[in-house]
């Protein structure tokens, strides 16, 4: 990535005499990936809790506001994850159990598996084929 306007850019190619090219780890990728990931379904989960919880304690729907919103996160998870987004839909509204528990995810091999975490749920979305 070359950006000679960025004083760090130009100030390394002054320092070593020649045009540089710096190119971002696919380590680096792969974190901020994961990081963003989590970050984006904390805060959605947060919004949808906070959603419940005011319909539960006050009778107050904001469904058809916020649907448009979730619709918006819903697709562009469709883009990035394909058929893995629906567990990720699944994680976000649909983990916890009747008695306020979190639900396993068991997978068509029978493997159970319990997410409670974004970071948990981001590494499991990773490792399906």
């Amino acid at each position: 990535m070359r950006n000679y306007d960025n004083p760090l850019h130009r100030n390394l190619a002054e320092l070593v005499g020649t045009k540089i090219n710096i190119v971002e780890s696919q380590k680096s990728k792969s974190k901020k990936e994961q990081i963003l990931f989590c970050e984006i379904v904390e805060n959605w989960d947060k919004s949808w809790d906070r959603g419940q919880k005011l319909f539960e304690e006050n009778g107050i729907d904001l469904g058809d506001y916020d649907s448009i919103y979730y619709k918006m996160i819903e697709n562009l998870f469709r883009l990035l994850y394909g058929e893995k987004s629906e567990i990720i839909f699944w994680w976000v509204y649909e983990r916890y159990t009747g008695e306020g528990g979190i639900a396993i995810l068991i997978t068509e091999e029978g493997k159970e598996h319990f997410l409670k975490t974004p970071l948990q749920l981001y590494k499991f979305i990773k490792k399906l084929k």
